[in-house]
């Protein structure tokens, strides 16, 4: 007599395949070792859709696998010059990407801003308090005004057009680098979009206080910020020569903005001669 007590139509359910075994990507069916799929992405392990499972998968998307996003903020606070060079060296998946992280600090200000109810113009005028202003209700006043809420409206844009005068500089100073155009820019997006967060702190002061900090500190924090990065990017110079090409690739960089935005306004105001009447 057989001891066997399986039922004669008794079918085997499989097993769904966890993380770190082989079997099928449930995307796009291709044989998967290890936690991704190495066509599509996916993960291996997926599982029952359940609230831990949802929040893993939210932070997993926004932060990028294996703690992307906290791993890019860590290393530009820390050592900026370091983070450029492995994303220039190749390594593409240990960081945002440098356009991808720009724009993302930059919408990030403006979400702050709309959030705390701040009104650009008014934050614009504290900011430049102690600047020689035009007299109220002059055509210079409206001119003014009408600058600040398009640069608001584009500033991801402006910003944006900016990132080439900078490079430019770069590229003439830091020859010896052997860089090209587009891996000098690297450094120049994340630097960049990491001074947000000071901008973003600044919005904070200025909301419950009442007070902008002056902008020659924020100037002062990017001098010094851009010059660690440049001391540990362009590692093939000696870190004094590193500074001083950057502090000056820095000035350049500040008078071709102004030589930039001056011929801008006085366009606009020869073609609209009543923007400066009384």
């Amino acid at each position: 007599m057989s001891t066997d007590s399986t039922p004669d139509d008794f079918i085997p359910v499989p097993i769904p395949m966890m993380g770190g075994e082989s079997g099928k990507c449930k995307s796009c069916g291709s044989p998967v070792v290890g936690k991704f799929c190495s066509e599509c992405g996916q993960r291996s392990n997926v599982k029952r859709i359940t609230l831990r499972e949802g929040w893993n998968d939210f932070w997993s998307r926004v932060y990028g696998f294996d703690g992307m996003f906290p791993r890019t903020l860590r290393d530009l606070t820390l050592r900026p010059g370091h983070a450029a060079r492995t994303f220039i060296n190749g390594n593409r998946v240990m960081y945002y990407a440098p356009v991808g992280y720009f724009f993302f600090m930059i919408s990030l200000y403006l979400i702050v801003m709309s959030m705390l109810s701040i009104d650009p113009i008014e934050l614009t005028r504290e900011a430049t308090s102690n600047i020689a202003t035009a007299k109220p209700g002059s055509g210079q006043e409206e001119f003014n005004t009408s600058m600040a809420h398009w640069l608001n409206d584009n500033q991801r844009l402006v910003s944006f057009l900016f990132i080439p005068i900078q490079v430019l500089w770069l590229v003439a100073l830091f020859r010896k680098s052997a860089l090209n155009f587009l891996e000098h820019s690297v450094m120049v997006l994340y630097t960049q979009g990491h001074v947000q967060w000071i901008s973003i702190v600044f919005l904070f002061v200025f909301k419950f206080t009442g007070y902008f900090p002056d902008f020659s500190l924020l100037l002062l924090f990017q001098f010094v910020y851009f010059c660690v990065a440049s001391v540990q990017l362009y590692d093939m110079y000696k870190p004094v020569s590193a500074v001083l090409r950057a502090i000056f690739s820095q000035i350049l960089f500040l008078i071709s903005l102004i030589l930039t935005i001056s011929v801008i306004i006085a366009v606009v105001i020869a073609l609209n001669p009543e923007m400066i009447e009384n």
